[in-house]
């Protein structure tokens, strides 16, 4: 490496632990302040449905304002008007899913509205509004960058907060993503490439080890929405689209189970299941194709923690082989 080059990476690694930190440091506070004031949920995969706070996602926001406002000192203020555009967008959604923490929205629609208007200011960011597929390409200017880039924005934070329910699902997921994202944005244009996905997946990866099992804190819609509009974003900024989906895949297949199960077939929702006597799970029997999670654990009868890790294998495997395919 030049020396410029390691500059880059001494900065991008000190940007990396400012918000890995503080998301890290933030997980006690954030715990005792939720079971303070109430923001709280049952475990329900636990035989004693324990109550754990809700918005561990609140420790990755910190982390990502610390790091942002530490970027100031690190670099060039003219170089980070991009970044700062590109996390407004973040630190709305995760404003939006604090909200919805608190005041438990129920309304689908309203959700997808709301978000979709969220996501206006990233058409900024996008210089490019053509559509690429193989060897075809289609400009549709401004229909790309004011509908088609805040649709998809929406549509991939909203299938990231649905693809939830059991402990460090969320978490793990977004982290296997946001790994082989960084993977691939390093493959296609290198270390200066990272800036934009460091402060995310920092405070994803401190926020982790306390959702694991047993969870001692929950993401929340906080956590889901913010991520998956920093998963989102990242995808059609670094106009890595069709990789994106492909990544996806198993995100946009439980979406279609979903909107499948209750927005066509209209069966009543169920959330939860239950949990039989040796631990594994018991999906509700009408919601058994409403999402991959209880599908794989009506199929193979597991516990929550394997179901968890059967669901990673299924994410893990369309991220390697999306990155030998594109």
């Amino acid at each position: 490496m030049d020396a410029e080059t390691l500059q880059v990476v001494y900065k991008y690694i000190l940007l990396f632990l400012y918000s890995y930190f503080a998301a890290r440091w933030s997980v006690p506070y954030i715990i005792a302040k939720s079971r303070k004031y109430g923001y709280m949920t049952y475990d329900e995969y636990k035989k004693d449905r324990r109550k754990i706070p809700l918005m561990g996602g609140v420790c990755v926001l910190i982390g990502i304002l610390i790091s942002l406002s530490m970027s100031v000192i690190l670099f060039d203020r003219l170089s980070l008007g991009d970044l700062f555009i590109f996390y407004f967008v973040v630190i709305v959604y995760g404003l939006y899913g604090i909200l919805d923490d608190i005041f438990k929205f129920q309304t689908r629609y309203d959700k997808i509205l709301v978000t979709l208007v969220l996501t206006l200011p990233i058409a900024s960011l996008i210089p490019d509004t053509t559509i690429h597929f193989m060897s075809y390409s289609l400009d549709v200017g401004g229909f790309y960058s004011l509908l088609f880039v805040p649709l998809f924005v929406m549509f991939i934070a909203n299938s990231i907060n649905l693809h939830a329910g059991y402990n460090s699902l969320t978490t793990g997921l977004e982290l296997i993503l946001l790994l082989t994202i960084s993977v691939k944005l390093y493959l296609v244009s290198g270390f200066g490439s990272l800036l934009f996905v460091i402060p995310v997946l920092a405070a994803v990866l401190a926020l982790f080890p306390y959702t694991w099992f047993p969870a001692r804190i929950l993401s929340g819609n906080v956590g889901d929405f913010l991520v998956g509009s920093a998963i989102g974003s990242l995808l059609i900024v670094k106009n890595l689209t069709w990789f994106g989906i492909f990544i996806l895949i198993p995100h946009i297949i439980n979406f279609l189970m979903d909107s499948y199960t209750i927005l066509i077939r209209r069966i009543p929702d169920v959330k939860f299941g239950k949990v039989a006597s040796g631990g594994t799970i018991i999906a509700p029997p009408a919601m058994k194709y409403k999402s991959l999670k209880f599908l794989v654990a009506s199929w193979f009868k597991l516990t929550e923690r394997q179901a968890v890790l059967v669901l990673y294998a299924f994410t893990a495997v369309f991220c390697i082989t999306g990155l030998i395919l594109f």
